[in-house]
């Protein structure tokens, strides 16, 4: 059996995959192969991104209105409680180094909010600490005061970046902010941040109640019965990621497949994440989302937020008049 490679060998493949990832943002091997086709004003004829100027100040606090920024990032007035998850607001994800750049891919849309514009945050939702969710710099640029629920682990990448209140839940473990109740479930994911190096964190799918609304917000997930649980009692509207199955279906449920989930929950709104914002995988960049709304056939009114960019508020009636509700 060789020798496992010692403490200086480590470094050295560290720096030298670091140096490999450098070169290849270099060459714009992390772009799409349309170049920057659909940043801007192509994304939206394309589709992707909405042609609508998000303004969370004009939200109501006796309503659950949500947005979509690309990714897992969701940003919500959640009955008063402001709410974001897997925050990712700059143009890349990766290694960070300093406040200087960022080794990573490069987005395919703009963020629709500058960190400046998204206004005061009560809560931060992170499911894993893929660095496609747990964006260091994303999480500096917002305010501190604001607690931090997270897997298993993570507080310690989070808590040196000045947030006092961290908190970690495993597994049906429940916590309160703001009479926000966050209950940590189960996904079928992995959770090594510098795969194939270093340790594991935890991975948490997340329901989300306050003044009887219900959300569950579903981690980067393979095809689980896992969720079925919160069909017991519902809940009003669930995210599921729909993309980077093609490889990594293993690990990233296929838009079918998220159908199927979805509908085990029993939620009357399907939120897609995951799609559209950064190249992780080999599917067409408009593949998820065309795949998902052919998988719902006649009840693809169900599926709300299909642009980024976009927000939507809970309405109190049937989902057929009023999925495609929009607010600014």
């Amino acid at each position: 059996m060789a020798a496992r490679p010692n403490g200086w060998n480590w470094r050295l493949l560290a720096f030298l995959a670091a140096a490999l990832a450098a070169l290849a943002t270099a060459f714009g091997f992390f772009l799409t192969p349309e170049g920057a086709a659909n940043r801007g004003d192509d994304a939206i004829a394309n589709g992707i991104m909405a042609n609508d100027r998000l303004d969370p100040a004009a939200w109501r606090d006796d309503s659950l209105t949500i947005a979509t920024l690309g990714h897992a990032t969701l940003l919500m007035d959640f009955m008063g409680v402001r709410v974001i998850t897997d925050p990712t607001l700059f143009n890349r994800i990766g290694l960070a180094v300093g406040p200087l750049f960022t080794i990573g891919p490069r987005r395919l849309t703009p963020p629709p909010l500058r960190p400046n514009q998204i206004g005061g945050i009560d809560v931060i939702l992170v499911t894993h600490a893929h660095m496609d969710h747990l964006d260091l710099p994303s999480l500096d640029a917002l305010p501190k005061t604001a607690a931090v629920v997270a897997c298993s682990g993570c507080a310690a990448l989070i808590r040196p970046l000045g947030f006092a209140d961290v908190r970690e839940l495993k597994w049906g473990e429940s916590t309160d902010v703001r009479g926000l109740t966050v209950t940590a479930l189960p996904a079928r994911h992995w959770g090594r941040r510098w795969p194939p190096f270093g340790r594991s964190y935890g991975y948490n799918s997340y329901l989300i109640v306050r003044h009887r609304r219900r959300m569950l917000l579903a981690c980067d997930t393979a095809y689980t019965n896992a969720l079925d649980v919160v069909r017991e009692n519902p809940p009003d509207v669930a995210a599921f990621s729909i993309g980077a199955y093609d490889p990594w279906i293993w690990n990233h449920a296929d838009p079918e497949q998220v159908w199927k989930m979805f509908e085990a929950t029993g939620a009357r709104f399907l939120i897609p994440i995951h799609w559209g914002t950064f190249r992780l995988s080999k599917e067409p960049v408009n593949e998820p989302m065309r795949r998902l709304l052919s998988a719902a056939g006649a009840h693809d009114d169900q599926i709300v937020l299909r642009q980024i960019g976009e927000a939507w508020t809970l309405p109190r009636t049937s989902p057929a008049a009023a999925a495609r509700r929009s607010v600014p």
